[in-house]
């Protein structure tokens, strides 16, 4: 390994592009860490949410 670096990261800082309006996002659903369905909007309905996309390798 190289040293300062972490195998997989990114070099240079990335920029975010969050949506303009997140109740575009709203409506979409998903399956939960339990299998059951998870609707967006029900996520931030009590305040704000950070949703994070992870990639699964393997």
């Amino acid at each position: 390994m190289l040293s300062g670096q972490v195998l997989g990261t990114a070099s240079q800082r990335q920029d975010t592009r969050p949506p303009a309006r997140a109740d575009a996002l709203a409506d979409i659903v998903l399956p939960g860490q339990d299998g059951n369905e998870v609707r967006l909007g029900g996520l931030w309905k009590d305040g704000p949410v950070v949703l994070v996309w992870l990639r699964h390798y393997g």
